[in-house]
């Protein structure tokens, strides 16, 4: 599997956009952002990408910095009735260490009584054999998205070989692109060009500039 790879599903993104506008996302939403050392995400501490110094994140006490530019925020469109956590939470300690929420409750979970029909009826035209975390990344401009990884590499190969699904639906790319590392350097994506993918978030990565409101759907589940 690619690190980035297109997927062949068509949906209505007005539609989507329309009903998430309307059910006031962003304001539900919750901020993401990384802890920063040294004026750079710990994701990206040689370096590599843009300088991103500017942008709202967490000191090393994991206190708020707020910065000209806003980041990414998330939303959880399902949940595990009863488990808090999966209630709001995208990542979870472990005996392991930190793990995306996904991968510690890779089971079926419900939807949430204000997600949008049209998202529900998108979702199960995926022909999933289940869907977990279904949750919005999201950005208001003026905003950048930090550099960040989901998951652990290895975690992530053995979620996919076990027919973990992590797909994406472009609601609206907000004129920005998203940027990941490999080893072979940085790869830049023009996320306009695109409806739905698979990206491995595992990679260290981020987004330019966005210019409107940036609104994805990653999908976890199995296949």
């Amino acid at each position: 599997m690619k690190q980035f790879e297109p997927i062949d599903f068509d949906f209505d993104q007005t539609q989507v956009y329309n009903d998430l506008i309307d059910m006031d996302i962003f304001d539900k939403s919750f901020l993401a952002t990384v802890i920063y050392n040294n004026g750079r995400s710990k994701y990206d501490q040689d370096g590599f990408f843009d300088a991103r110094d500017d942008v709202t994140h967490y000191n090393e006490n994991k206190e708020v910095v707020n910065g000209k530019f806003n980041t990414f925020v998330t939303y959880n469109f399902t949940h595990i009735p009863g488990i808090t956590e999966t209630e709001d939470q995208s990542f979870v300690d472990t005996p392991e260490g930190r793990k995306p929420i996904w991968h510690v409750y890779d089971t079926s979970w419900d939807w949430k009584d204000d997600t949008p029909e049209s998202l529900k009826n998108i979702v199960q035209e995926l022909n999933l054999k289940y869907v977990s975390c279904v949750r919005l990344v999201g950005q208001a401009p003026p905003s950048k998205g930090i550099v960040h990884v989901d998951a652990d590499y290895k975690d992530n190969i053995r979620y996919y070989k076990n027919g973990g699904v992590s797909i994406t639906l472009n609601v609206s790319a907000g004129g920005g692109n998203l940027q990941y590392r490999t080893p072979k350097g940085l790869e830049t994506v023009d996320e306009s060009k695109y409806k739905v993918w698979h990206f491995n978030d595992a990679l260290p990565h981020c987004t330019t500039e966005i210019s409107s409101p940036r609104i994805q759907i990653r999908v976890f589940g199995k296949k």
